[in-house]
């Protein structure tokens, strides 16, 4: 009796050691940390290295500044709001301009 539950209590720990490292796995893929979602961009990488080869320290200290601010940017709260503006202000114009098209009569 004892040697069941000792086996089902380990059986319970490795359980949850295991989901807790596929929803940690699962969180690093979809913030984009895993390390193969770095390799999944190399062909793009290794064409914009050699598109940007004859930059300036000056530029590339600008760009690094520049991506640094993008990067705080993009994960904040506001940042979710303005994308959501923009779709739902471009979906409205779209729809606002095939309600025009078919509300007028042509005599």
């Amino acid at each position: 009796m004892l040697i069941a539950i000792l086996a089902g209590l380990e059986a319970m720990v490795v359980f949850a050691a295991r989901s807790k490292q596929g929803r940690a796995r699962r969180q690093q893929l979809l913030m984009g940390n895993s390390p193969g979602s770095a390799r999944a961009l190399s062909l793009v990488d290794n064409y914009l290295q050699r598109k940007t080869a004859r930059a300036t320290r000056f530029q590339r200290f600008i760009a690094s500044k520049l991506a640094a601010l993008c990067r705080r940017v993009v994960r904040t709260r506001s940042f979710e709001y303005l994308l959501l503006h923009l779709v739902r202000a471009a979906i409205n114009k779209r729809r606002n301009k095939v309600l025009n098209r078919k509300g007028r009569v042509i005599l």
